[in-house]
């Protein structure tokens, strides 16, 4: 009776297995090629939430007939468009060490990618005093919502470089890792989103 069922068990994962998988299909063995390709699809649905975002900003935007409202700040276009100096820099680094692989490179990231959430937080205590915070109105909250939200996928970002630094180092002995390639392929994303954002929300 136990060979019967190992028989058949081992029956219905080939058929599991092929009924997801085409036999021309190529098997993806790369562990490089896997990493990034389960980032790519994380990120296909990020670009989706933004896209969301986005398009509620300016459904806001569309309803009052000034903008910014009388008796709130205008957003900080200048100020911030020097914090994304930092984030494009990072974004420089990043993609050297994806061709270089110098550790110094990868430390460059983080700390220009942490100066840039930093002077975002100093921006948004400033905007606080002059009294525009999530309940003053939808300005307010519409803003904190959609810049809040490439803000907590900057922190995730330098969080996962970081980790996935420590890990290659730690068990690999070395800086370049599918942990580290696809970490480096979401920092490239929220650094390529932002302009999107910036432009959408301060600039139009």
């Amino acid at each position: 009776m136990a060979e019967i069922k190992s028989e058949h068990y081992e029956i219905d994962e080939e058929y599991a297995e092929g009924s997801f998988r085409q036999a021309s299909d190529p098997i993806i063995s790369d562990p490089f090629v896997k990493a990034r390709v389960g980032t790519m699809i994380f990120i296909i649905s990020e670009v989706m939430l933004f896209g969301g975002l986005i398009s509620s900003f300016f459904i806001v935007r569309n309803s009052y007939l000034e903008w910014p409202p009388e008796n709130l700040p205008s957003y900080p276009i200048v100020q911030t468009l020097f914090n994304t100096l930092f984030l494009f820099l990072s974004g420089a680094t990043i993609y050297l060490f994806d061709k270089k692989k110098k550790d110094y490179l990868y430390f460059l990231t983080l700390i220009l990618g942490s100066v840039f959430i930093l002077l975002q937080g100093v921006e948004w205590i400033r905007l606080i005093n002059y009294g525009l915070t999530m309940t003053s109105d939808r300005y307010g909250s519409i803003f904190y919502l959609v810049v809040g939200a490439h803000a907590l996928h900057a922190l995730v970002g330098i969080i996962w470089l970081a980790a996935a630094y420590y890990i290659s180092k730690l068990r690999y002995k070395t800086n370049y890792t599918p942990a580290t390639s696809s970490s480096s392929l979401f920092w490239k994303f929220v650094v390529l989103i932002w302009p999107v954002i910036y432009v959408s929300v301060y600039i139009i």
